[in-house]
């Protein structure tokens, strides 16, 4: 029972995560030469990323960049 708590908690934290990413993504995609952008792109596209998600960042980072 221990475990499945664990797991749950883990998801719900990665879920906040990347929720988080997306909703700060959104606010700055517009911004040219923005620090917070290139590291929000470069979290998406980090090995971490699909780690965690299991997702493909380009395409996550492709539909945020069209306003998904």
């Amino acid at each position: 029972m221990e475990y499945e708590m664990c797991e749950q908690g883990i998801e719900n934290l990665v879920t906040g995560i990347v929720t988080q990413a997306a909703k700060d993504y959104r606010k700055v995609r517009h911004l040219e030469n923005s620090y917070e952008k290139q590291e929000l792109e470069e979290f998406f596209l980090s090995a971490w990323f699909h780690q965690i998600t299991g997702l493909d960042g380009q395409m996550v980072l492709d539909k945020l960049k069209a306003g998904d």
